[in-house]
């Protein structure tokens, strides 16, 4: 976007130099040469007259003035050729600078306009040559008054068409670079979003066990000293996992466009035991019940799955009354997870679906083609529900 205001100001400046000079040529070979020949050649043909000075001077002002004024200068040159014409009885040379003239607004207004500017000057010309000059109405000089101002119409609005195409083949490759520019931003807006969702399943999870574990420790330093070097030493654990998450996001981030870079991979379902073990070193009683036969799952899958799990083990932790209940089924076309918690109140922004944890766990699961159903129990608890789909063909 700096180049093109860069660019575009030094573009205009040269166009603007072109211009000047094509006036300058076009002034110099219709006007100025001709009336010199014609100065020096007078007493060859006819007397060199004021009024070809006059012409010659119009004919200066007309050409640079067409680039603003294309149809008023066009109707100038063409009423003065016809006075001129009338006074002088001979061609001047308004009628080359009117054939320019209406090349030029041909160039710059539109067809229907142009079209008529052409006829117009198609019927003066030809009734100057016919009328005032005495030509025949099928002579040389009356045919060329007509072919003349044809071609240059059809001319330039050929150079008009063309320039109107390039313009919209430039549109369209602005509007296509701006369009990837703002899928590159969604991209990017998306990317922060997913490292959100982590960085809230991972850290938060760990922030929690550290000052759970932190309260221990400070509660039994004391009484307990043994207990709580147990409790500290979960939190430097703890601690240690949230810097190497973090670490590891924030290289991601840094050298995103870097295929040798290091990426953690992606936890699967073979890492819940350690999951739910730090959980319980955490403080919280975690019932853990598997059934069915154990098959191979997506990826997709088991991420979605384990951060389902992480995250309603926090929330049990950080809400519920201290004890949960995890339930996972295979069976050949489904798994699924239930977990079940004492949380008191569902409605709160946490279970309620206003909270970020909510929100990544229906993200997540929906995005793994799965469904989820969360909600109060009849007996006082708060329930997750997640089913995901398994392909019965897939090999175990």
């Amino acid at each position: 976007m700096v180049v093109d205001h860069v660019i575009s100001p030094m573009r205009s400046a040269a166009t603007r130099s072109h211009g000047v000079l094509v006036d300058l040529a076009i002034v110099v070979v219709v006007s100025v040469v001709p009336t010199v020949v014609r100065a020096v050649r007078a007493d060859l043909h006819a007397p060199f007259e004021a009024v070809d000075v006059a012409a010659a001077a119009l004919a200066a002002a007309l050409v640079p003035a067409r680039r603003r004024f294309p149809i008023a200068t066009l109707a100038v040159g063409v009423l003065t050729a016809g006075v001129v014409s009338a006074w002088s009885q001979r061609p001047t040379v308004l009628l080359p600078v009117v054939i320019i003239l209406l090349f030029s607004a041909a160039t710059r207004v539109e067809r229907r306009a142009a079209l008529l500017a052409g006829a117009t000057t198609i019927v003066s010309m030809y009734t100057i040559v016919t009328v005032l000059f005495g030509a025949g109405a099928l002579s040389a000089g009356a045919l060329a008054s007509i072919a003349w101002p044809g071609l240059a119409v059809a001319a330039g609005d050929a150079i008009r068409n063309r320039r109107a195409y390039i313009a919209a083949v430039e549109e369209r490759a602005r509007r296509a670079e701006h369009t990837r520019e703002e899928e590159a931003r969604r991209r990017v807006v998306e990317e922060r979003l997913r490292i959100a969702r982590d960085l809230h399943d991972v850290v938060a999870h760990r922030m929690v066990v550290i000052k759970v574990q932190a309260d221990v420790a400070a509660h039994l330093l004391r009484a307990k000293p043994d207990e709580a070097e147990q409790a500290l030493a979960v939190v430097r654990s703890s601690a240690g996992t949230v810097l190497d998450e973090l670490g590891g996001m924030l290289g991601v981030l840094r050298d995103a466009d870097d295929p040798a870079a290091p990426r953690q991979p992606a936890p699967t379902l073979n890492e819940l035991p350690a999951l739910v073990e730090s959980f319980s070193d955490a403080g919280l009683e975690v019932q853990w019940e598997s059934s069915g036969r154990i098959r191979p799952l997506p990826e997709s899958v088991q991420l979605a799955t384990y951060r389902l799990i992480q995250e309603g083990l926090t929330n049990a932790q950080r809400h519920g009354d201290g004890h949960a209940h995890l339930a996972t089924t295979y069976d050949p076309h489904r798994l699924e997870v239930v977990i079940e918690n004492g949380i008191p109140d569902p409605s709160n922004e946490r279970s309620g679906g206003g909270g970020r944890g909510i929100i990544g766990m229906r993200e997540r699961v929906a995005a793994a083609g799965g469904t989820l159903k969360l909600g109060p129990t009849p007996h006082g608890s708060f329930q997750v529900i997640a089913q995901f789909p398994v392909n019965p063909e897939e090999p175990t």
